[in-house]
């Protein structure tokens, strides 16, 4: 054998080795983490057939560079497009437990709302589960590092971890000096028959606290209100956020007018100075790692709102 084919040979060892080590990254060490019920997941070996039981952590998954890993996700996991191919084994209210074992997952990432004796079943049958419960900011990031210590990709996660970290701190510092008094009074919700909104210690309730508003809802007693049309009229939001979508864009310019003839919403600060806005549903309202995203439109929306004052010229709103 030739000296090339030789040096050729173990050149191709070494990267091999290197790409063997950025999967596993965690040595010889146990995965071991705490999820949202407070219950400690260890592993012994990287799990390489991981199942998603929410859009928000099957779109973490791909976040952490392991998205291929996946063998089964919801009905609803659409982004990104990749996830679209990995088999679908759960929806929303049935968990699936047969086809989730037929993929014979190492790892099964669950999340708030997921059936409890679904994932009782899933210990019992050996399959472990790590459950997720983002409702803020600091919670995506312990979630980022949490699940990248399980998957092996500490690396990535650390990386991701501090790149959010910086986004959050840059919006944090725009709004760091504004007195609270001061800061424009937002609503997020559909105008529509109920009412629906954003109550306090929910995840919409605190992005708009994050971004640099107060939430007219934070003296509701759930996070996810049913409010009549005279208490929004009663809180006065100054910024109205829908994510809503009539039927496509063109749409919401008409629902905007709309709002300008309807009794009680005519009188509404948000709707008399043109600041109603639409922000698509899976960056605001999936708790996963676009959330990042809606916080940065939303602080520039509410920064909009702040600079242009109570002497605003009305427009037809804004579609983000």
């Amino acid at each position: 054998m030739s000296r090339w084919v030789v040096a050729a040979f173990a050149t191709l060892l070494l990267v091999w080795a290197g790409s063997l080590g950025a999967v596993t990254g965690e040595g010889d060490r146990p995965l071991k983490a705490a999820d949202a019920r407070g219950v400690t997941v260890e592993l012994t070996t990287i799990p390489m057939r991981l199942v998603s039981l929410a859009p928000s952590n099957t779109e973490l998954l791909f976040a952490l560079g392991v998205g291929s890993r996946g063998v089964g996700v919801t009905d609803y996991c659409d982004f990104p497009v990749e996830a679209r191919t990995v088999s679908r084994v759960a929806s929303y209210s049935d968990m699936g437990l047969e086809r989730i074992m037929a993929a014979k997952p190492d790892l099964v990432l669950a999340a708030r709302g997921n059936d409890l004796e679904g994932l009782k079943s899933l210990k019992e049958l050996g399959i472990p589960a790590f459950a997720l419960d983002i409702q803020t900011i600091p919670d995506l990031l312990d979630a980022v590092v949490g699940v990248g210590r399980l998957v092996g990709a500490s690396a990535v996660a650390d990386s991701l971890a501090r790149e959010f970290k910086r986004r959050r701190a840059a919006v944090n510092a725009s709004v760091r000096d504004k007195p609270i008094a001061d800061r424009p009074r937002g609503m997020w919700g559909y105008w529509g028959d109920p009412i629906f909104t954003a109550g306090p210690g929910s995840l919409i309730d605190h992005l708009i606290r994050e971004a640099g508003g107060s939430n007219v809802a934070d003296q509701a007693t759930v996070r996810w209100p049913q409010v009549s049309l005279e208490s929004v009229v009663d809180w006065a939001p100054q910024v109205l956020v829908t994510t809503h979508l009539p039927s496509d864009y063109s749409g919401m310019s008409s629902e905007i007018e709309k709002l300008r003839t309807m009794d009680g919403w005519q009188s509404i600060p948000a709707v008399q100075e043109g600041h109603v806005y639409h922000i698509e549903a899976n960056i605001f309202t999936r708790s996963g790692p676009r959330m990042v995203d809606g916080l940065e439109r939303l602080a520039a929306i509410l920064n909009v709102v702040s600079s242009s004052g109570s002497d605003a010229t009305p427009s037809h709103g804004t579609i983000d």
